[in-house]
């Protein structure tokens, strides 16, 4: 590997946000990969020459070169146009690098710590002592590590089920080699729209210790402030949205798919996910609540049992891109077997659709490692 570090996003903004990077990006081998879509305004490609003039080291693909660049690793339909489906360019653009590691990152996820990039380093750190969280009901909530107005939240895609008892956990110190890096957020925590609509929360302080699940234990990871060790990016795929389910179309849910599907290969190949800093500044885009809660509910009815198959699944491998595959194909097995009300043709369609889109990505992972 290259000692590169990549901040990977999209954007289809003017680039304002570039300005919250200078300090950041000044950290030694550290790049942003900003994938711009149809809808990204001149302006951003104007802003991007302005912060290398200033010395940042930004790559920016317009989209006929991402256009290229699919069509070369033979995988020129794996991405939708206005999609943030789109950052899986960057990912592919970090892996063909040989970076380090990868921080996904939202373009209003500004950075707070500094250097920011320190507590990240965590997944090159190899195995080394860790506080370890376990969770009696196998469910850890990360927003516990936060000081959150007016009332305890919950990440987005944490199950409903486990949210009703309270869950006693246990710590322990114990070695662990860390891959995936989850940074948390002060002002507007990474929650579902249940939950924004219902009590708008608002982050105040990060005063909890870094935890690291146990095995046995888990908690979504998202794609915000989510570092990415460069042997686990073939089980990061950014799953493709946009599918209708019950007449909605399935939204906002990419990422938590990407998050859940990465620890289970990092937990069967032993390696360790943690949740704490470093910590982002959340200046969260304008959102309409009420659009967010219609495209997050097709997810959310089925998403509790998903989630108990995925806890019981053993996925075969001896490294992430055999592990993921092995994970495509045992979601494709679940389409056929789940039983209940939440899994209409649509649903299964769905899973269906995203084990081989699962595939499709590990054919544009092995066309970068030449095979």
């Amino acid at each position: 590997m290259t000692e590169t570090i990549d901040i990977v996003m999209t954007t289809i903004g003017s680039g304002s946000f570039l300005k919250h990077f200078t300090d950041t990006l000044a950290e030694d081998g550290a790049r942003l990969v900003v994938i711009p879509d149809r809808k990204t305004p001149a302006a951003f490609y104007e802003a991007c020459e302005r912060a290398r003039a200033r010395g940042a080291r930004i790559v920016s693909p317009d989209v006929p070169e991402q256009d290229r660049f699919l069509a070369r690793l033979g995988v020129p339909d794996l991405v939708p146009y206005d999609s943030d489906n789109r950052r899986n360019i960057g990912y592919l653009l970090s892996y063909l690098n040989n970076s380090a590691f990868a921080v996904s990152m939202d373009d209003d996820n500004l950075p707070g710590d500094r250097p920011f990039l320190d507590e990240h380093r965590v997944v090159l750190r190899g195995p080394e002592r860790h506080r370890t969280v376990s969770a009696a009901t196998g469910w850890f909530n990360a927003c516990d590590l936060l000081s959150v107005d007016p009332c305890r939240v919950f990440p987005r895609g944490f199950p409903y089920g486990p949210r009703e008892a309270a869950a006693e956990v246990t710590r322990a110190d114990e070695v662990v080699d860390v891959r995936v890096n989850a940074g948390l957020w002060l002002d507007d925590p990474d929650v579902d729209a249940v939950t924004r609509l219902a009590v708008r929360p608002r982050v105040t302080a990060y005063d909890g210790e870094p935890a690291v699940l146990a095995r046995d234990t888990w908690c979504p990871v998202n794609s915000q402030n989510t570092a990415v060790h460069h042997d686990a990016l073939p089980a990061y795929y950014f799953l493709r949205m946009g599918q209708p389910i019950g007449g909605a179309a399935l939204e906002r849910f990419g990422d938590i798919f990407s998050g859940y599907f990465v620890a289970a290969c990092a937990k069967h190949l032993g390696h360790g996910v943690r949740f704490g800093g470093p910590i982002v500044n959340h200046e969260r885009n304008e959102h309409d609540l009420l659009d967010d809660l219609a495209i997050e509910l097709p997810a959310i009815r089925f998403m509790d049992e998903l989630l108990d198959w995925l806890l019981e699944f053993r996925p075969q491998g001896s490294d992430y891109a055999e592990t993921y595959e092995s994970l495509s194909h045992g979601l494709q097995d679940f389409a056929e077997q789940a039983r209940g009300p939440a899994w209409t043709p649509d649903a299964r369609a769905f899973l269906h659709r995203s084990a081989h889109l699962m595939r499709t990505w590990l054919t544009a992972v092995r066309r970068v490692n030449g095979a």
